[in-house]
């Protein structure tokens, strides 16, 4: 039976309390959220202990007894945290999933929204030397890694003939497999930090996850798109040039230099990214219509995206 977040919340709470020093469980104060989605399967409650102030833990629990994602996410951990791929800290395991070490107070897309032009330049950037690190690693000790990448390496059916080239040039390796803002955290020293692994894959296409993050950030850059329409919303995508440009051109760039992927074999490949988003999200039973992604493709195959901001990168 799929278990409500009341019915849990007291339980993962002392969990997550007998983590900690006795000597300091009386000053612990303790926060909890299920992320809000329009996902009707595998729902999770996040429990997180405070002390003094200062995040300390955060618990990851399965809603439904059937998802198996959770604990594939707590194996994945453990074996990453001891190879040169950055991740969370594990700290235990629990009776519906894990606790790991916090590692920001505000999502990205929190902080984005209140960024200034370097901020913003700043926080993409290293978003995508995070994502280069993961694509440079050879790491397969992951125990179960049966999850598929988020994209299958595509046959290039119905694809823009760019996009074919680009896939046949594209750097395939370790994924994380769903690199959108809303799954870095910022800390208050401005760190930043990529969670959410349960999607991790040691094969994929590499490029999906830093189009995922630049992409995806432009809802976040230019909200007036609810209002206005997705073909505004690309126009400014395509044509603009302003600090979310400048911060997107610099992202690629820093990824070259880093992976050697080349910005304009990331970007033709944008119409195999989402498809691999469409195809996600309806797998998680979420309707996906009113989402970007398809949108995107089709105005993709009628003007590939070459340039950002009026500069070709």
């Amino acid at each position: 039976m799929i278990a409500t977040p009341a019915d849990v919340l007291g339980a993962v709470t002392e969990e997550v309390r007998a983590l900690h020093d006795p000597a300091d469980r009386d000053r612990l104060t303790f926060e909890h959220w299920v992320p809000r989605s329009e996902r009707k399967q595998r729902q999770r409650l996040f429990v997180a202990s405070v002390l003094d102030g200062t995040p300390r833990y955060v618990a990851k629990v399965a809603l439904d007894p059937e998802d198996a994602m959770v604990g594939r996410e707590w194996r994945i951990l453990r074996a990453l945290h001891e190879g040169a791929t950055t991740v969370p800290s594990p700290v235990a395991a629990l009776e519906r999933g894990f606790a790991m070490a916090s590692v920001g107070s505000r999502d990205l897309p929190d902080a984005l929204r209140d960024a200034d032009p370097a901020t913003w330049r700043r926080l993409l950037v290293r978003g995508a030397e995070i994502g280069a690190r993961v694509h440079l690693s050879d790491e397969r000790a992951v125990g179960d890694t049966t999850a598929p990448p988020t994209a299958p390496l595509e046959s290039g059916h119905d694809l823009p003939v760019e996009t074919v080239e680009a896939l046949a040039r594209a750097r395939v390796g370790a994924v994380h497999g769903d690199m959108g803002p809303w799954n870095f955290r910022v800390a208050d020293d401005g760190a930043l930090s990529l969670i959410d692994w349960e999607d991790y894959a040691p094969r994929g296409i590499c490029a999906l996850d830093v189009l995922n993050l630049l992409l995806t950030a432009s809802l976040i850059a230019y909200p007036e798109y609810r209002e206005r329409g997705f073909d505004w919303l690309f126009g400014r995508l395509y044509d603009g040039d302003d600090p979310y440009h400048d911060a997107v051109r610099a992202a690629l760039s820093r990824y070259e230099e880093v992976t050697g992927e080349a910005p304009a074999t990331v970007l033709a490949l944008t119409p195999v990214f989402c498809g691999a988003m469409i195809r996600r999200i309806s797998a998680q039973g979420r309707p996906v219509d009113h989402l970007f992604f398809g949108p995107l493709a089709a105005y993709f195959a009628d003007r590939p995206l070459r340039r950002l901001g009026g500069a070709h990168v």
